[in-house]
């Protein structure tokens, strides 16, 4: 433990990272602990409170949800999504991963509810250098801070998939449809039913889509590193976009389900 904590305060110190916090269970055994600061400007110590945004950790977050909806047995595993979300019916792939854009085949399957859980549903993610993450760069999805889940999900039925459905694993966009079918199923706000059926019973009180005015002094702030400086870039007015340096703190609109919880 000695070793990890010398080794955090060597990244601390050459600019690496801010900060770091760290919880660690080992047998019967906890170590927790923090070091740095919340931002290099204020030098404003991590507290045992701080907030974070947790990006990809609101994906498990969302999977619960569905499992607990197939237990209810409002939603099956092996449902089609379309069943859900008609707009997917006409979805293409593309014919190769070599292949142009517009050079499409019909699908042989429509996804599944498993298809989407697993990242085999055939979806790309924007950062992923394929030409299907290409398009989705150059269309926008997922990168405004104003949109509906309902916008991005519509707008992606129009895109086509990368590769056949349940023939293989990619990273992908999928459990941001599963998101939008909760709120299909429910007839409710993603926020509110992460509220009613995760955060209340867990007593998970500063986990949300949206930060109160009360708590911006302890989250963390997002820088960007910089792999030719090898140092991270200073947060600017890019703080509050996707590409780049976080995501929102206040959008009403804002909730997805691939990334966005605090």
């Amino acid at each position: 433990m000695h070793n990890l904590k010398n080794l955090f305060t060597q990244h601390i110190d050459a600019g690496l990272y801010p900060g770091v916090e760290w919880k660690i269970i080992h047998q019967n055994s906890i170590f927790e602990g923090r070091l740095g600061y919340l931002d290099f400007s204020s030098k404003k110590s991590l507290g045992t409170n701080s907030l974070y945004r947790i990006w990809s950790m609101t994906k498990p977050v969302i999977s619960v949800v569905i499992l607990q909806l197939i237990e209810e047995k409002k939603i099956k595993l092996d449902d089609i999504i379309t069943e859900y979300l008609p707009q997917f019916n006409n979805l293409t792939v593309l014919k190769t991963r070599d292949s142009n854009i517009s050079d499409t085949v019909n699908i042989n399957n429509i996804p599944t509810i498993k298809d989407l859980l697993l990242h085999t549903a055939g979806f790309s993610y924007n950062f992923l250098g394929d030409a299907v993450a290409k398009e989705y760069h150059r269309v926008g999805l997922f990168h405004s801070n104003d949109t509906t889940l309902e916008e991005e999900i519509n707008l992606l039925s129009t895109l086509p998939l990368l590769c056949q459905p349940s023939t293989e694993w990619v990273y992908s966009v999928s459990v941001d449809v599963l998101a939008r079918i909760i709120e299909i199923l429910t007839k409710e706000t993603l926020q509110s039913v992460l509220e009613k059926r995760i955060f209340q019973p867990l007593e998970m009180v500063d986990t949300s889509f949206m930060l109160e005015e009360s708590k911006l002094d302890r989250l963390m702030t997002s820088y960007e590193f910089d792999p030719l400086q090898k140092k991270l870039n200073e947060p600017s007015a890019n703080t509050q976009k996707i590409e780049g340096y976080g995501y929102p703190t206040n959008s009403a609109t804002y909730a997805r389900g691939g990334h966005g919880l605090f």
